[in-house]
């Protein structure tokens, strides 16, 4: 589905969600309070999550750029449950930063189903 603005709220949510990262390396690299950092980090990630499921409906967990997205969730939630260690933080940061700049083809190649608009498969969905 799409409306009128997506393409800045999408610009908008992923600058917010790199500067929510950042501050959660600092935090890490520094050991300083990460409540904040984390809170940021969710809610931006989450935010764009939801952005996708409203653009893509379920099918979003087909392509492979969905499960990037989760992988660094759970490298996250390991970060957290482990005391904040920095190794996941920068796997996360390079995972996000590689299918964030993989070719369309690879973001949205499905691992069942037709393929993603950008990967050759089918358009986007109307609703």
């Amino acid at each position: 589905m799409k409306f009128p603005g997506q393409r800045a709220l999408r610009i908008a949510l992923r600058t917010a969600h790199i500067a929510a990262i950042g501050w959660l390396l600092g935090a890490a690299i520094y050991q300083g309070p990460s409540e904040g950092p984390v809170l940021a980090t969710m809610l931006s990630g989450g935010a764009m999550v939801v952005e996708a499921l409203v653009r893509h409906g379920s099918d979003w967990l087909r392509f492979v750029g969905s499960w990037v997205v989760l992988a660094k969730l759970g490298l996250l939630i390991f970060a957290l449950w482990s005391g904040m260690p920095l190794w996941p933080l920068l796997l996360a940061l390079v995972l996000g930063s590689v299918i964030s700049h993989a070719p369309g083809r690879l973001r949205q190649h499905a691992l069942w189903g037709e393929n993603g608009s950008c990967a050759g498969g089918v358009r986007e969905r109307e609703s």
